[in-house]
């Protein structure tokens, strides 16, 4: 078998080694991408209003809610599986129903600083579907109206895909988060900020959870769950290692087939 016949035995091999490799490389990429974030996660709070904080930094800004003037982004699943107990609890009567987490909506509304000098928007976190059919009604009665104080990090907008629907701002809605249509819809400047509120579920401390007579909603993202992939950095590690066994089987046979070509 002449030199060239015998390196395309080889070429499955190699194919499959330079996806392991690929593979790898992702994985790394991720993996610091999510420590990064972890540790600037474990540090304090700075203050939103005092400047630009680097990514993944938490922020708190302390001030009101504007319950009159309220976007819904949706609809939307919950994207992960609440931890607490007390969350876990309030939303058994809705699990119970076939289909009813497929529906929730982002709940965001603006916040006037303390002073009255600045306003940011914030993502309050996952609400139920009926929360927008009764928000005027009986919900905006339920939030609260005194000064709060909210910890989380400046959220960008999403980046849509061809199958969702372009946002309606005048219609107030809003398929996907757009954070200068969001604050234009509001009559904010287009450079308003937006903190996603989030929240450690490994914490009880007050101020942290959602508060509401109604229950427990608005969920915040856990803290865990701010940096998420479409493949997570295991998924990559699980790939890479399905390519390599995949490279070494093709070359065993790549091997197998010249040896009995030279009997």
């Amino acid at each position: 078998m002449s030199a060239a016949k015998a390196s395309l035995l080889f070429l499955p091999s190699a194919v499959a080694a330079t996806m392991a490799a690929w593979q790898v490389q992702r994985m790394q990429w991720k993996q610091d991408i999510v420590d990064e974030a972890t540790r600037n996660m474990e540090q304090q709070p700075v203050d939103l209003l005092q400047g630009t904080a680097p990514e993944f930094r938490r922020v708190a800004v302390q001030g009101t809610y504007d319950h009159s003037r309220t976007a819904f982004v949706g609809p939307r699943p919950l994207s992960y599986e609440p931890k607490d107990p007390a969350v876990k609890l309030g939303m058994r009567p809705m699990l119970v129903t076939p289909g009813a987490l497929k529906s929730g909506f982002l709940l965001v509304q603006p916040l006037t600083s303390s002073d009255k000098q600045h306003t940011v928007l914030v993502n309050r976190g996952w609400v139920p579907p009926h929360w927008k059919a009764q928000w005027q009604e009986r919900f905006a009665a339920l939030q609260p109206v005194s000064s709060v104080s909210v910890t989380g990090v400046v959220q960008g907008s999403e980046s849509p895909s061809s199958f969702v629907p372009r946002n309606d701002a005048q219609a107030g809605d809003f398929f996907w988060v757009d954070v200068q249509g969001i604050a234009e819809s509001f009559n904010l400047p287009p450079d308003t900020p937006m903190l996603q509120v989030l929240v450690d579920e490994t914490s009880r401390t007050k101020g942290e959870h959602p508060s509401c007579s109604e229950g427990v909603y608005p969920l915040p993202k856990p803290i865990a769950n701010v940096v998420q992939f479409s493949t997570m950095p295991l998924g990559h590690f699980n790939y890479a290692v399905g390519w390599g066994c995949m490279s070494a089987t093709m070359a065993y046979l790549a091997v197998k087939v010249l040896r009995k070509g030279k009997r």
